[in-house]
């Protein structure tokens, strides 16, 4: 990261510079996948704050990684790719979902067709932190 920031300070007049760093502003040294990083950046740019990548909780003794979470809210912010259509992955995902949601998280999925409309992710995500807010969760 400091060799990157270093490369990027030492070009004052490069063309793009403003592009490179916003885009480095959006560097999270967590993310593990480029989906999930994807999505991460649409939240940011819309100004949704607090998100962490591979935020890790324990329900009911059973430790996972929320993909994205912003936990002061405990919204949970999970990408579903195709690994998860597999039968035993699907199941597996199916009572992840439930401990997570047992221990008081809300949990919104998104996929690559949801990619295609930033927009409506960050509908999706506001109006979650609004109803957080609004009636705080146990």
């Amino acid at each position: 990261m400091d060799v990157l920031a270093d490369a990027i300070d030492r070009y004052p007049d490069r063309r793009g510079k403003p592009r490179l760093q916003l885009a480095f502003g959006l560097l999270d040294p967590r993310a593990e996948s480029p989906k999930e990083s994807e999505l991460r950046a649409i939240l940011q740019l819309a100004g949704i704050e607090g998100i962490v990548s591979n935020h890790p909780i324990v329900c009911g003794g059973h430790r996972y990684r929320l993909d994205l979470a912003i936990p002061r809210l405990k919204i949970d912010i999970e990408y579903q790719g195709d690994y998860h259509r597999d039968p035993a992955q699907w199941r597996s995902d199916m009572t992840r979902r439930s401990r997570i949601e047992s221990s008081g998280w809300h949990y919104l999925e998104f996929n690559a067709d949801d990619l295609r409309s930033p927009a409506e992710i960050v509908a999706r995500v506001a109006t979650a932190i609004s109803k957080r807010e609004r009636y705080p969760h146990p």
